[in-house]
């Protein structure tokens, strides 16, 4: 058993024993090792009351998250009739013997293989070992018990790399190692020498904690974009009245770092705003201090705080929220204001956009002498800008950022004047993707683009150059083929469309049958860009995956494109982005023209490497 040897176990059960008994009542700290041997199926492991209820269950069978052969461990409480549960695919251990180790500290517990943290949850209540019994099955040499949460040894880091995977290079379209995790909200923070990335650390789509999310401040931090600092949680879940710790900003003041986020209570009172702070940007200590707004204020919504400081020095805090209404409550950001960032004060609210909803993580900054306020609305997110940091806010005629699939960004700035927003590629049907970067480009008129980073640019290996060439498709469709390749690449080319009515784009589909795909179109008299399914029925429109107000596509417009396996990651011109989730094979590849010609030049396929 990989276990700190020091720390001696309370209770042992062998294969081929009766059941150990065991009269503990209620815990709330506690840790069970399991040794395993071979390919282990069926029932492991359980912990039972006297009238046989389980309290602690490990088995083998199919996972509800990956639909995979996975060990599983059914925790049960008394605060909740439903199980918290924890697993890890056989697949990725391996069918071997493995030493496991299940460790609660009351507001955590932690599943462990061969010292390995492979999934955790964020429990309420106590384990009620009473009049228990410890029941060994197949596969199981034995089961060790303890009172306290022991630590596993330190862990093999080829070990880690080879359950988990090893970290990947860059960032971009990075998520954290392990089987149900994923990005949350983003909160970028540049303190002058380093970018750091705080962002909610998710685990099962936001199902932790009985659907609470269960989700805690992590961080990523750089200097450069090119390599990366993985850090320790920064604001964890510490108690169990904590259901999530939510999203916030950063504020770096006389050498000390305020984190000023919302915690979700686990009661459904009102969420509770507060700060922790830092003297390295990395170790953070909650203050336990409470900011009030007033009842004007739907109280139960409040959240996400952003921080800012005005050029007079005073300090100004966005909390999304609604004014209370007796008809319909209004969505709004609260307005308050500090001398000090303890002792807020209550203004009129800072805008009221009239949207269906909150505006949820807010972002205010100051660029080449124009003021930004971004807000999302079902996770999209929408920006206003003026001369006057209190307004009037103007509209562009192009108010949204990528689609409605990068969720929530939200931007910090970088040297050389430039500034880099980061939000969430969303998953089907949950909370939670892959991390997504953008570079902020800024209009002369003060109106933003986005386009990619170029230190995050994905590695490729040699290319391939095609010939231009001209499609006619004034009669309907015509393509022609560009070849097939290997997943994962980056397509790059010029076209010039002849008629402003027309589509044109490219396809990727799993055969050369082009029957099952995405076209990637583009619609010049409607500024329109969307990726939809090849042969989807006639004038279907996914919101989802367009983008609208696409200047310049009657002129030579320059495509960029990163297909993986998963998704279409697009930059049109320079300076308007769209990344949309696939789920076909996407290695074959064509370009078409359809109710007009279209010239295309300069194709280039680069195959991504790793």
């Amino acid at each position: 058993m990989k276990l700190q040897s020091q720390v001696p176990f309370e209770l042992t059960a062998v294969q081929g024993d009766p059941p150990a008994k065991l009269n503990w009542g209620p815990v709330q700290e506690l840790s069970v090792g399991i040794e395993t041997t071979g390919a282990p199926t069926g029932d492991l492991a359980v912990l039972t009351s006297s009238e046989s209820a389980r309290r602690i269950y490990i088995h083998s069978g199919v996972s509800g998250e990956k639909k995979a052969l996975s060990l599983i461990v059914e925790w049960y409480t008394d605060a909740r009739e439903e199980p918290l549960i924890l697993s890890v695919p056989w697949d990725s251990i391996g069918f071997s013997d493995h030493s496991v180790l299940l460790q609660y500290t009351g507001h955590a517990v932690r599943l462990y293989v061969d010292g390995v943290l492979v999934d955790e949850d964020w429990p309420m209540g106590s384990v009620d070992l009473s009049d228990s019994c410890v029941h060994l099955y197949k596969n199981v040499t034995r089961v060790l018990l303890w009172k306290e949460a022991v630590s596993p040894e330190c862990v093999d880091r080829n070990l880690e790399d080879r359950i988990l995977g090893a970290e990947p290079a860059t960032l971009q379209y990075w998520k954290p190692r392990g089987f149900n995790t994923g990005v949350g909200d983003c909160m970028p923070y540049f303190d002058g020498e380093n970018f750091r990335l705080f962002y909610l650390y998710d685990r099962r789509g936001h199902a932790s904690k009985w659907g609470l999310g269960a989700h805690q401040w992590a961080q990523i931090s750089t200097k450069d974009f090119r390599s990366w600092t993985h850090h320790p949680i920064a604001v964890g879940i510490t108690d169990q009245g904590e259901g999530s710790i939510c999203t916030g900003s950063l504020f770096l003041k006389d050498g000390i770092y305020y984190a000023f986020y919302a915690v979700r209570a686990v009661d459904g009172s009102p969420a509770r705003l507060t700060w922790a702070i830092s003297s390295d940007g990395i170790n953070f200590t909650k203050t336990g201090a409470s900011i009030r707004i007033s009842d004007r204020y739907s109280l139960a919504s409040v959240r996400d705080p952003h921080v800012f400081q005005d050029q007079e020095g005073k300090y100004h805090m966005l909390v999304t929220t609604s004014l209370v209404h007796e008809i319909r409550n209004q969505g709004c950001l609260a307005h308050l204001v500090s001398d000090n960032l303890s002792e807020w004060t209550e203004l009129e609210p800072f805008i009221v956009p009239g949207y269906h909803d909150e505006p949820e993580c807010s972002d205010f900054f100051e660029w080449n002498g124009w003021y930004y306020l971004i807000f999302s609305n079902d996770g999209l997110a929408r920006y206003r800008y003026s001369r006057n940091p209190q307004g009037p806010w103007l509209r562009p005629a192009m108010d949204v950022f990528d689609c409605v699939q990068w969720r929530v960004p939200k931007t910090a700035p970088f040297p050389e004047g430039r500034r880099i927003a980061a939000g969430f590629l969303a998953s089907p049907g949950k909370y939670g993707g892959e991390l997504v970067f953008r570079e902020l480009i800024q209009q002369a008129d003060g109106s933003l683009g986005l386009g990619f980073v170029p230190e995050l640019e994905e590695k490729t290996g040699p290319s391939q150059s095609f010939e231009g060439f001209t499609l006619d498709g004034a009669s309907g469709f015509v393509s022609r083929g560009i070849g097939s390749f290997a997943p994962g690449y980056v397509i790059s080319f010029e076209v010039k469309a002849h008629y402003p009515n027309m589509f044109f784009g490219f396809s990727v589909a799993d055969s050369e049958s082009f029957m099952n795909g995405y076209d990637i179109r583009f619609e010049p008299a409607a500024r329109k860009a969307g990726i939809h399914r090849i042969h989807a029925p006639s004038l279907q429109e996914d919101e989802s995956s367009s983008i609208y107000q696409l200047e310049g596509l009657s002129e030579n417009v320059s495509v960029k494109a990163v297909v993986k396996e998963g998704w279409i990651d697009l930059c049109v011109n320079g300076s308007r982005t769209i990344i949309s989730r696939i789920s076909r094979r996407s290695g074959s590849l064509r370009v078409f023209a359809q109710f007009g010609s279209a010239s295309f030049e300069r194709i280039i396929i680069r195959e991504i490497n790793g």
